[in-house]
């Protein structure tokens, strides 16, 4: 199937825009007719009523694109579609009416564990990192569900400004999807441009003033998805280093480059989850400590706050890309090193007066993370 990757691929963002230019004004409908809409709480900001059904056309697109363009020549392709069906189930149902963390988290813990046991997508080495390099059946198993885990709320937990979010999977999908067809893995190329076709249309109606927000729908499978891909990008990478030293677009330290490819929602939720059990709470209580919080509360608007924080992990993407020579053991302390200094700074900086005074009156729609 695959003599022209390259058509199948552009068929496949083609298809995704597409659907979701189909989807998303009859989403808006359907939410109008059933009074379907993100409740605000004194911790949102949004003004409105704006519904969270985006990853309803999102997750739509990405799956009838695929199936139409890709080949499912990859053996481990259908338990991860099987698994993100199952995720966005999950988070379908919580947008509509509200699961507790721990359904949550059962259904996430679920599907990393049948993409992971079956599946047979599984980090198998730490690459150098604190020395080590296999990793035992038993190790790798439960560090690649647990890592799985991690990034979709990490995901989930970005997804609270708009455009960041989407900005963030570009970024990622993006970088996936040159990766994988420069190096011909294909029908991964395929799935990572099915996501970037539907984020793009999806970026569209969630400008400020936002008309949909992504739900739990689609920060959940789009997270999901993002994490087998970066597993499958540090294995392959790995294995592509072994056969073909000359390759263009080579990886040499596919974990630090990993890492940095997704920088924002990793530190973002390693900081948020530290300084809430530092103070004594739990990890997953919702509060307004995230870094597009205190963007906002010096006064940016969600699309500057957005393009800062994708422009900062753009950048680590590249600077780590092009420091690859010195391997993962140096290269990731100093990516969380370089992360926390940002941060640092971040919140050294104090809002003017006049900002101060302006915050409570911002009329930007916020999601509701």
């Amino acid at each position: 199937m695959f003599e022209q990757p390259l058509f199948y691929i552009v068929l496949a963002a083609i298809l995704s825009i597409a659907f979701t230019i189909i989807a998303i004004p009859s989403l808006l409908g359907i939410a109008e007719y059933i009074d379907l809409y993100d409740e605000t709480n004194p911790r949102k900001s949004h003004k409105g009523k704006v519904p969270n059904l985006g990853g309803f056309a999102v997750f739509g697109a990405f799956v009838i694109s695929y199936c139409i363009a890709g080949d499912f020549s990859e053996k481990e392709v259908k338990y991860i579609i099987a698994a993100l069906c199952f995720i966005f189930m999950i988070g379908a149902k919580d947008d509509i009416v509200d699961l507790t963390p721990h359904k949550k988290f059962g259904g996430q813990f679920l599907a990393a564990s049948l993409i992971v046991l079956i599946g047979g997508v599984r980090l198998t080495s730490f690459y150098g990192i604190f020395g080590i390099s296999h990793l035992p059946y038993i190790v790798s198993v439960v560090f690649s569900i647990v890592t799985i885990v991690f990034i979709i709320n990490a995901f989930n937990l970005i997804d609270g400004v708009n455009w960041l979010a989407g900005g963030v999977t570009l970024v990622a999908m993006g970088t996936f999807a040159l990766w994988f067809y420069i190096h011909g893995f294909y029908d991964y190329a395929i799935m990572a441009a099915s996501i970037i076709g539907s984020i793009i249309v999806f970026l569209k109606y969630n400008y400020t003033p936002a008309r949909i927000f992504l739900g739990d729908s689609g920060s959940l499978s789009i997270g999901l998805l993002t994490a087998v891909l970066i597993i499958i990008f540090i294995e392959k990478s790995a294995d592509v280093l072994y056969v073909h030293t000359n390759e263009p677009f080579r990886v040499v330290s596919g974990p630090a480059l990993a890492i940095a490819i997704l920088i924002i929602p990793i530190f973002d939720t390693l900081k948020v989850f530290t300084v809430r059990i530092l103070n004594g709470r739990s990890p997953f209580d919702a509060d307004r400590t995230h870094h597009h919080h205190k963007l906002l509360d010096l006064g940016f608007t969600h699309e500057q706050t957005s393009a800062i924080l994708v422009s900062v992990n753009i950048a680590f993407v590249v600077i780590v890309y092009y420091t690859q020579f010195l391997r993962n053991a140096i290269l990731i302390p100093l990516i969380f090193i370089a992360a926390g200094l940002l941060s640092f700074a971040l919140y050294s900086i104090k809002p003017s007066k006049k900002t101060s005074s302006t915050i409570s009156s911002q009329k930007e729609p916020l999601v509701k993370s």
